[in-house]
């Protein structure tokens, strides 16, 4: 070998004399025949061929560095205790320093003046930190989550790890009546890691929240059947069960009290990505790459980036409402995606992986009837905890009723509640924590109305200085918007069909005359416009 692989001819020689000895001993007379070759003592010969026994290849044999150890300790020990102390200590607790190594020096430096010491160079206080540093990622390295190679994160059998996220989809929908463009909607998408299939996806107008993860969740675990029906869809979508580990982002409606509360239920692991890198969660990052590319091709695509949306005007070009985007969705995703080849899985489709592997490990599921969806549904819901009060309970300024309060307000519980911020006619109360019962509006002419809709009646109401709030000046609020959003949308539809649209307002009465001459011993009666 060359001397530039690290083995010199020197070493070589060496080991072609020392090989045929074998491992028996060595007599002094061969050390000397040996030596005469090689032009050196003897007793060189011995020393080589020891080393040469323990290991037994040539590079063994290259001669040790000349001069004293590398990074040998020589400071006094006082000295070598307090720069210890701020390697190992203090400098791991420093979070912003601007410069590491300066910092430390002068910590040590400032130490050891304190107990009169001699400061040891900065280049041995930097050598102390490498050597830390080389220490810590030494054990990081022999940590068990270091097996596995970055990249390679993935599960063995199905629903073993659901990623779930959301984003808004690059396409305007419009109002199911008037037609008219209304703005993007909400995805929330799951994946599972071991076949790529989607075993549920959830579209709404209103940002992700802890009622949006429910439903989705809730989606997961049951049989798509019902939903497909729903729809007016018929398709395979085998995909469905009770996941054994979601992994997850961190926004705040992952992080809620409900959905910890719902996995603890059903026994479901939450994992969480490192804040800032959205690459631990690429599966379901290039799930969402992969819809938003097919939706280009649909009316009202806005795009990816806003370069060129507006030569395309999405907004004149949207036809699509809310519930027709859902069944094309479904049909890109239960036609389309799951029986494409996908790389991941080495040019087999999510289908046909999912059908593979459930038969040798089947997921975890629950049982089958409406009662024990509705039951996920409701372990999933946002929680509070009210106390039941002599005219019911209250949540959010409405007033909910059912026979059973009488009991519990006796027996003093203070009840755990569960609510749909886009249903609040209804509520879920409980007791002991498991078994819930639904309460309905105490006044059941009240209509149904969204949490969305209820908080906004409050901001108005406060805004006004509505000295006290109480649920009948909510529900009022309520029905006024309402009825200024219904006028609006029959303005449109009037304007539309090409009738005027209708004023707002009514020409007040004149002081005039019949035959037109004015009385100006009236007061002058002024226009609506015309009051400041």
């Amino acid at each position: 070998m060359s001397e530039a692989e690290g083995i010199t001819e020197r070493e070589e020689r060496i080991a072609r004399v020392l090989r045929p000895l074998g491992r028996a001993p060595m007599t002094q007379a061969q050390a000397e025949r040996a030596g005469q070759l090689l032009g050196m003592h003897w007793t060189t010969v011995y020393r080589l061929r020891e080393r040469f026994l323990r290991d037994p290849v040539t590079s063994s044999l290259a001669p040790s560095p000349r001069g004293r150890l590398k990074n040998p300790k020589r400071l006094a020990d006082a000295v070598e205790a307090v720069v210890t102390e701020v390697v190992e200590q203090w400098f791991p607790q420093q979070r912003e320093l601007a410069h590491p190594a300066l910092d430390v020096f002068n910590e040590v430096r400032r130490r050891c003046r304190q107990l009169e010491l001699k400061t040891p160079g900065r280049n041995t206080v930097a050598r102390r930190i490498a050597a830390y540093r080389l220490a810590e990622l030494t054990l990081l390295a022999a940590s068990p989550d270091a097996q596995i190679a970055p990249g390679s994160f993935g599960a063995s059998w199905p629903l073993q790890i659901v990623q779930i996220d959301h984003t808004p989809a690059d396409v305007i929908i419009v109002d199911r009546v008037t037609r008219q463009p209304i703005g993007r909607p909400w995805l929330t998408l799951a994946i599972d890691l071991a076949t790529r299939t989607v075993p549920a996806f959830f579209v709404g107008l209103e940002r992700p929240s802890a009622a949006t993860v429910a439903l989705l969740i809730s989606r997961i675990v049951q049989p798509k059947q019902a939903w497909l029906e729903h729809l007016g869809l018929q398709m395979d979508w085998p995909v469905f069960g009770v996941p054994q580990c979601l992994h997850l982002d961190n926004a705040a409606e992952f992080r809620s009290r409900a959905l910890r509360m719902g996995c603890a239920q059903y026994g479901i692991e939450l994992m969480y990505r490192p804040v800032g890198k959205p690459h631990y969660g690429g599966h379901i990052e290039r799930l969402n790459g992969t819809l938003m590319q097919r939706l280009k091709g649909l009316p009202g695509a806005t795009g990816n980036t806003t370069r060129g949306r507006k030569e395309r005007k999405p907004e004149e070009k949207a036809c699509l409402t809310l519930a027709e985007f859902e069944c094309w969705l479904a049909l890109e995703i239960g036609q389309k995606y799951h029986h494409s080849e996908h790389r991941g899985l080495f040019g087999g489709t999510p289908l046909a992986a999912w059908n593979s592997l459930v038969e040798s490990r089947p997921p975890k599921r629950i049982a089958p009837g409406a009662d024990e969806a509705q039951r996920v549904l409701i372990n999933f819901m946002p929680l509070v905890s009210r106390s039941i009060q002599a005219d019911g309970l209250i949540l959010f300024y409405i007033r909910y009723w059912h026979p059973v309060f009488v009991v519990w307000r006796e027996q003093g519980h203070r009840v755990r509640v569960r609510y749909h911020p886009e249903d609040l006619s209804r509520i879920y109360a409980s007791a002991d924590g498991r078994n819930y019962v639904e309460a309905r509006y105490a006044d059941l002419r009240r209509p149904s109305i969204s949490l969305w809709e209820q908080r906004a009646a409050v901001r108005a109401l406060r805004a006004g200085n509505e000295p006290r709030l109480s649920e009948e000046l909510v529900f009022k609020a309520i029905g006024q918007q309402r009825q200024i959003v219904k006028r609006a949308k029959q303005q449109v539809r009037r304007v539309k069909g090409g009738k005027p649209p209708e004023m707002p307002w009514t020409s007040p009465e004149r002081g005039t005359e019949p035959d037109g001459v004015v009385d100006y011993s009236k007061p002058v009666e002024p226009f609506a416009v015309e009051i400041w």
